[in-house]
């Protein structure tokens, strides 16, 4: 049986931005958004998202 808290979690691993490997500007915005996340802060979640999506990379290299 899937619980709720899976279900989410598959949820938003699917939908939220990715960190490109190797890259500490993205380390520190994925440390950020699961800190926001433990804490309850689903508003800085989303600005940390939305900084990872907007963060630039050669696109195709990652």
């Amino acid at each position: 049986m899937v619980t709720a808290a899976q279900q989410e979690t598959a949820r938003t691993d699917r939908l939220e931005p990715v960190p490109v490997s190797g890259c500490g500007v993205c380390l520190a915005l994925v440390t950020a958004r699961e800190i926001s996340r433990q804490t309850g802060d689903l508003r800085s979640v989303a600005v940390q998202n939305a900084e990872l999506r907007n963060h630039p990379h050669a696109r195709g290299t990652a």
